[in-house]
């Protein structure tokens, strides 16, 4: 699995999780095994990343999404549960 991205500013880092699991996705939706496998998504700011995580969970139910700031702690998981919330 890649390295928690380096951050600026009020950028914010999205990833993917299968809700039963919890085991870490990547972009295509595979199970993270590899170094090489991209797992991170970067955005300017927590309202982009907000609905970006929507569009995903109303599309794949069984994902959820957890945004980090600049340490690896979430600030936000979104799952078919709380989205409305968002």
């Amino acid at each position: 699995m890649e390295k928690f991205p380096l951050l600026k500013n009020r950028q914010v880092a999205l990833l993917r999780a299968d809700i039963n699991t919890g085991t870490v996705l990547d972009k295509n939706y595979i199970y993270a095994t590899t170094l090489n496998q991209e797992v991170y998504a970067v955005f300017d700011n927590i309202d982009l990343a907000i609905e970006f995580a929507k569009s995903i969970i109303m599309e794949r139910n069984d994902i959820e999404c957890g945004i980090y700031g600049n340490d690896p702690v979430a600030l936000l998981i979104l799952n078919r549960y709380n989205i409305n919330s968002y």
